[in-house]
Formats: C-alpha cells, structure tokens, sequence
C-alpha cells in the first residue's frame, strides 16, 4: 500500500489513500445500478452503447466496457454477443417510501 504524505504545521503525517473516493468505473456501475433500481432500466431494457454512454458520462470507452462487464458477473446485466448489454432478471418489489405519495 503506498502511503500519501500530508503537510500540517510544519509535520508530515503519513496517510493512507480513501477508499471512500470511487472510481470512475465505480461511478458508471453506480449510475446504471441506480438506473435499474429506479426503474428507468427494466428487466430486458437494452442498455446505451458503449460509445454513447462513454460520451455521455464524460469517461473513456475503456471504463464502460470494464463497468459492463463487472456488472455482467455480478448478473446485473446480461451480455448479447453483437447485440449489446441488457438489463437482466427481476427488480426488487418497490417500498411505499419509493412510491411516494398515492393519494
């Protein structure tokens, strides 16, 4: 682990690196795991391209295709050889709180 030196009063006070920073593949799986979750994404729903969201998250092509295929092995999504990543099995039923108000 390396450790990132931090200047106070005159004192260097070695620190480890955060985790609490995600990573910008973190950040992308994020968005498409908030995207199923809140349902813009349904089951079998095909997802952007790679390019496009690429483009649209301001990341490289690299990111998306590293995103994709972590959240292809945790099943978020499924992998279509030549047809591009789609949002996989079944969604969690919705609480009242993510309703929100019926009346």
């Amino acid at each position: 682990m390396m450790d990132i030196a931090l200047e106070t009063d005159g004192e260097r006070a070695p620190v480890a690196p955060t985790a609490a920073a995600p990573t910008l593949v973190e950040t992308v799986m994020a968005t498409i795991r908030q995207r199923i979750s809140a349902r813009s994404l349904t089951p079998g729903a095909r997802l952007p391209s790679i390019r496009a969201f690429a483009k649209a998250m301001r990341v490289s092509k690299s990111t998306v295709v590293e995103a994709y295929e972590r959240l292809a092995a945790e099943g978020a999504i499924r992998s279509r050889p030549g047809s591009g990543f789609y949002a996989a099995g079944s969604l969690a039923p919705l609480s009242l709180a993510e309703i929100g108000d019926f009346q």
